[in-house]
């Protein structure tokens, strides 16, 4: 189930697409912002960003296809720009091999580029999640989206609250850091705790994943992260935006938002 959010020039404009796209836009804006803190050029953050997601939308869409069309799409070429839908799967598994090849070829230093990203990681999938439309499972709760019939859980706005959570902690906590990686360990320790927490909330088809294996992960990259700050030695801390107030503003904006989602997910079902 896909949601017309707003028809621009008579063509529909999906909530899952609109809200991905706005969530790359403000993540490769606070990317280069965080890169030039970190020495690197803004261009050069934006062609990796942009590239990126180019291999990330061509494996998706190229896989998405394929099935349905075999080797066909070599005489049809034109059913690849016919549609939006895209395979995730492989699409992010095509990305990743680019952001490796990309890093060993290109970055000194992984882990502290790695880190520009942990935060903006977040931000684009509590976006993503936003616009979402595959729902959970069926319960009674009142927060539940009626669908008639039956209702069920509003998965979608668990995962974006979700990793919001997760992106307000790791960007407020970017300055402190007391080694290069350690936001990018945060951010996949919280991931994997994100997905175990929501399974049991999803509408599983076919054969279940076992949750454990995600609290595995995050008992493995949570020991890491853990280990090697313990291991690593104390920063001088600036005192300005880490004091009490800061903390404060902090929160009050990230509760605004997370307010702000949740009329914004209900308005589409209604």
């Amino acid at each position: 189930m896909e949601n017309i959010l707003f028809f621009f020039a008579d063509l529909p404009v999906y909530s899952y697409g609109f809200m991905l796209g706005l969530g790359l836009l403000l993540g490769s804006i606070m990317a280069q912002r965080e890169g030039k803190r970190k020495g690197f050029s803004t261009d050069f953050i934006f062609r990796f960003i942009v590239f990126t997601v180019l291999v990330f939308i061509a494996a998706g869409r190229i896989t998405f296809v394929y099935p349905l069309y075999g080797w066909r799409i070599l005489i049809y070429p034109w059913v690849l720009f016919s549609g939006v839908q895209l395979d995730e799967i492989w699409g992010f598994t095509a990305a990743g091999f680019y952001v490796l090849y990309f890093i060993i070829r290109y970055i000194d230093y992984p882990a502290s580029f790695l880190d520009i990203f942990a935060p903006v990681a977040a931000l684009i999938q509590s976006f993503a999640c936003l616009g979402y439309s595959v729902l959970g499972r069926e319960t009674n709760v009142f927060w539940s989206i009626n669908l008639g019939e039956f209702s069920l859980h509003p998965v979608p706005l668990y995962s974006a609250l979700l990793y919001y959570l997760v992106f307000s902690f790791l960007w407020k906590t970017r300055r402190f850091s007391r080694y290069n990686g350690q936001l990018f360990l945060g951010y996949l320790t919280l991931s994997a705790c994100i997905k175990g927490i929501l399974l049991p909330f999803q509408e599983i088809l076919g054969e279940s994943p076992n949750p454990w294996l995600y609290w595995l992960a995050a008992l493995l990259f949570g020991g890491a992260w853990l280990y090697i700050y313990l291991s690593s030695p104390l920063t001088d801390v600036r005192k300005r935006g880490n004091d009490l107030r800061s903390w404060i503003i902090c929160f009050a904006s990230t509760f605004g938002v997370c307010l702000l989602m949740i009329v914004f997910f209900y308005w589409r079902f209604n």
